[in-house]
């Protein structure tokens, strides 16, 4: 059941708004196809009707909510097609912002790898089961870290956005299994080697297939739960 909030700061409601929904369609608690009927959300977020529209309207701008006319918005559906496209480009994105890091890096990136490496690697490695949100998280953290020297914004941003779609997918996914998390930290230390030494040829091997490589279970989980 989604909880009803409330909101108070003029200023940022629209943003708390469209975040609280981001959220709930990244998590797969609005399943795709879903209404996302104004009237109660004004109700549940306890605000007014523009700034439930303006977040409908940016979460359709990035396209993770549909909109008709006379039919009002729906949270994005999903298709076989759709995700193996993200999937692809979102490759190419990775690939693209990785090489200019590499060329354009400098020591204060590095660190910044290895920082985030180091931190992800005492989540990875436990010997306990490792909690979803907080490898997400920080697994978010590492994939940014090699990104960050590409000194792009207009890149950076056209990422940003294709990752939440890619986002999406990965967590619905999981979300839709029993199984414990599975995480492999020797890719990740695989690929920041790569990228440290400026190696773009293992680089972009690396990167390909740690994206790609549970694209066909997750078009499976979706199929097996008829989402698409």
């Amino acid at each position: 059941m989604l909880k009803k909030m409330r909101f108070t700061s003029e200023a940022t409601l629209a943003q708390q708004c469209y975040e609280q929904i981001q959220n709930e369609i990244i998590e797969g608690v609005l399943r795709p196809g879903e209404k996302l009927k104004v009237g109660p959300l004004k109700e549940r977020f306890s605000i007014g009707q523009s700034p439930v529209r303006e977040a409908l309207s940016r979460l359709v701008a990035c396209g993770l909510v549909d909109v008709e006319d006379n039919k009002g918005f729906r949270v994005a559906q999903i298709s076989e097609s759709n995700i193996r496209d993200i999937y692809d480009i979102f490759i190419r994105i990775e690939i693209m912002a990785l090489e200019l890091a590499i060329k354009r890096g400098g020591t204060e990136w590095e660190a910044g790898i290895v920082a985030e490496l180091y931190k992800l690697s005492l989540i990875e490695n436990r010997k306990n089961a490792v909690l979803c949100n907080e490898w997400a998280e920080q697994n978010y953290n590492f994939h940014v870290a090699l990104i960050a020297g590409c000194k792009s914004p207009v890149l950076l941003e056209i990422r940003r956005n294709l990752y939440m779609k890619f986002d999406r997918y990965c967590r619905m996914a999981y979300q839709l299994t029993k199984e414990s998390l599975s995480v492999n930290h020797e890719e990740h230390a695989q690929l920041a080697q790569a990228v440290l030494t400026r190696d773009v040829k293992k680089m972009k091997s690396e990167i390909t297939y740690h994206i790609s490589g549970a694209l066909e279970d997750v078009i499976k989980k979706f199929k097996q739960n008829k989402l698409m």
